[in-house]
């Protein structure tokens, strides 16, 4: 609860720079991504191999999550270790931190993708185990297989917090946007305003659970011991 408290708290103080990153930055994946999902969906649908559109889909998404986390760990991190939340520090995280991410959310994603041909629980184990990558790259500057190896650590201390935290997380984003097509549904038929609606649900809703982790993965390394003690 304490860390939930602190996420909101930080969400509301920083709300500007937040629509901005998701503007900037999530809105450009998020637009990739639905034009690729879009495109396989289309092409293995008429071939009657939804699944493969569905597999492709998943691993994409898991790429996603895990590339637009950066900036908003990198803002929770200045802001909670009293370092100065600027927007240049923000993007200057992006960019050292982008590739070695993008890479690892490839392993990352396509490992979750081949624990799941595994009767499930693979995928899931491997999906919480190894989350937090992209925090141990940005809050240890621990990258690569180094940063893999980190997030390993984490992941087994905090197993149950995590698997829990990324249930509940994904159990209220599909209600939420559940909720959010269901009434855009009723003033429009627009494909694209539903889309828009989805993203912009995306936008507001993930940063908190990126600043909850931040703040378990702070606490984990001793490095928010001053801060919330």
């Amino acid at each position: 609860m304490t860390e939930l408290k602190e996420a909101l708290r930080y969400y509301k103080e920083h709300i500007l720079r937040i629509l901005l990153i998701g503007f900037t930055i999530v809105l450009p994946v998020q637009f990739v991504l639905i034009v690729a999902a879009n495109y396989f969906y289309l092409t293995y649908g008429l071939m009657d191999l939804l699944f493969l559109a569905d597999l492709i889909n998943g691993i994409f998404t898991l790429m996603a999550v895990s590339l637009i986390s950066v900036p908003y760990i990198q803002m929770a991190k200045s802001s909670f270790l009293d370092e100065g939340v600027t927007v240049g520090k923000i993007f200057d995280s992006l960019m050292r931190y982008m590739f070695p991410v993008y890479v690892i959310s490839i392993l990352y994603a396509f490992g979750v993708a081949f624990g799941m041909f595994l009767f499930i629980i693979p995928g899931i184990l491997f999906a919480v185990w190894f989350y937090a990558f992209p925090y141990a790259a940005v809050l240890e500057d621990e990258t690569w297989f180094k940063g893999l190896k980190r997030a390993w650590e984490f992941g087994k201390s905090h197993f149950a917090s995590l698997f829990l935290l990324l249930v509940i997380s994904g159990l209220i984003e599909w209600l939420i946007r559940m909720i959010s097509m269901l009434t855009t549904n009723l003033l429009t038929e627009s494909y694209l305003i539903i889309v828009l609606v989805n993203t912009l649900t995306s936008i507001l809703y993930l940063p908190v659970i990126y600043f909850i982790v931040t703040i378990k993965y702070l606490n984990w390394i001793g490095a928010g011991d001053n801060v919330w003690d």
